[in-house]
């Protein structure tokens, strides 16, 4: 008996369309035209079907017996689609006799056919995971069928059996179940429920309004129209706080926050990893800053958490400070942002702690200095870079270097910055924190004014604005 289950997510073509229009005969000085969109939205679908009933007919004890089963797959996703096999929720994956209650569990691990264990079950067919950590190899020996999981995030590596990359109309995949019984085991019928589940590949698709910053990764990045005049930027939200952002890919081909960071950060607030990459999905707070001193030559917050006051200006390198007082607080700016100045954050509270600096102690070794790793950014978002060739740099290129065209695009409010327990230049300059260093004290960031500069340096201690990218490749 088994289980069939079929998901299905959104796939959106886009098809375009331009109107002219012209007399006969007739000229004239000057034309106007429209260009209108017509988009078609085609569901993503997938179905799947199997036998009801595999039966394993065993004739001859201490003997490997064997049926096949075939699942035929059918969806229109551009990226094909994972099948995956496992016991039936509420299911053992042993095989039972009703009328004993004898049972033959599955394998405990991957084994050829010819030394396949007596008294046990399995299936053969899948997928070689064997370079996968605690993966085997299923297409070359026999595997365990293993247990239900709620969590879909424990169905690997084991749990898939085929992986496509295409559309299918009608997909056959056969697998062969085994078992070999003894005399020991009484006769009857054992049997259990399996699943196969047939899931549709993500499918990269165009930023929309109202997505979670963290769920959008640099396949969406590139497949989101370059911002023009002729279509908005995006709202997405932060999930850490609920907090809007206009976003747009800009011209360099990377998707840019147009506004400046505003995670206010308290006690309670989720950060990003600093054991994982990037990533708002774990315990990890300002409550972990606390701790400090964690690893990697002590280049961690040290003294913990502070918003910042007055009296800041001592060990000001390695405590995580920020200033909310100006998270909405608009001056001058440009562009499709909001123009909000945001949160001025140091460089140890902008890096999630990751890189600060204890100016008594002499933590740092200059030999050692390196990019911050992590960032207050959502997951899949970072600080950009900020070297001669860096991403800001890079942006600065794609808009002929001009500065009026870069600040535009980049919506950039001339948000000042934070020193001494107070704001300074809002309204005539902009301060960028990157992820680049520079020196034992200084970090690389970037420079809105009059002029810009892409690639400028400053002390850690100083409170600046914080931007992120997310780039789309």
């Amino acid at each position: 008996m088994n289980k069939i289950i079929g998901t299905g997510s959104v796939l959106t073509a886009f098809v375009f369309m331009a109107l002219f229009s012209s007399g006969v005969g007739v000229y004239a000085d000057s034309s106007a035209s429209t260009d209108t969109e017509v988009q078609l939205n085609v569901d993503t679908v997938i179905n799947i079907s199997t036998p009801d009933t595999t039966t394993i007919n065993c004739a001859s004890l201490n003997t490997l017996c064997t049926a096949n089963t075939t699942i035929t797959v059918g969806t229109n996703n551009i990226t094909g689609y994972t099948l995956q096999l496992n016991a039936t929720s509420g299911y053992s994956n042993s095989l039972t006799n009703a009328a004993t209650s004898e049972t033959i569990p599955t394998l405990s691990g991957a084994y050829a056919s010819g030394s396949f264990p007596t008294n046990y079950w399995g299936y053969t067919g899948g997928l070689d995971k064997s370079g996968e950590t605690g993966g085997l190899n299923c297409s070359a020996n026999y595997c365990p069928i293993l247990a239900y999981q709620s969590d879909d995030s424990n169905y690997t590596p084991n749990h898939a059996i085929k992986v496509t990359d295409a559309p299918a109309t009608a997909s056959n995949t056969t697998i062969t179940f085994g078992a070999k019984a003894d005399i020991t085991k009484p006769s009857g019928t054992y049997t259990t429920s399996v699943t196969f589940t047939a899931i549709t590949n993500y499918a990269p698709h165009s930023i929309i309004n109202g997505m979670y910053m963290q769920d959008i990764n640099p396949g969406d990045c590139a497949a989101t129209p370059l911002y023009s005049v002729s279509n908005t930027a995006y709202t997405a939200v932060d999930a850490r706080d609920n907090e809007e952002y206009i976003i747009a890919r800009l011209a360099d081909g990377n998707c840019w926050m147009l506004d400046n960071m505003r995670l206010d950060l308290t006690d309670s607030t989720v950060l990003n990893s600093l054991t994982t990459d990037n990533t708002n999905a774990d315990s990890a707070s300002l409550t972990g800053l606390k701790t400090g001193n964690r690893s990697a030559g002590n280049r961690y917050a040290s003294s913990g958490f502070e918003i910042w006051d007055s009296n800041h200006t001592t060990n000001q390198y390695y405590r995580a400070k920020a200033n909310a007082d100006y998270k909405n607080t608009t001056t001058t700016s440009y562009g499709a942002g909001s123009g909000k100045i945001g949160v001025y954050y140091n460089y140890c509270a902008a890096s999630a702690g990751n890189y600060c600096y204890n100016s008594v102690a002499g933590i740092d070794d200059t030999s050692t200095l390196q990019d911050a790793q992590y960032d207050i950014c959502p997951k899949n978002w970072r600080i950009p870079t900020s070297t001669a060739d860096g991403e800001y740099q890079a942006l600065y290129v794609a808009y002929s270097s001009n500065a009026t065209d870069f600040k535009t695009a980049l919506s950039t409010p001339l948000s000042g910055y934070f020193n001494s327990g107070s704001a300074s230049n809002q309204g005539s300059r902009g301060t960028f924190w990157s992820s680049t260093w520079e020196d034992a004290n200084s970090m690389k960031h970037l420079t809105v004014g009059s002029f810009v500069s892409p690639s400028s340096s400053s002390s850690r201690g100083f409170g600046y604005s914080v931007r992120c990218l997310i780039p789309s490749t």
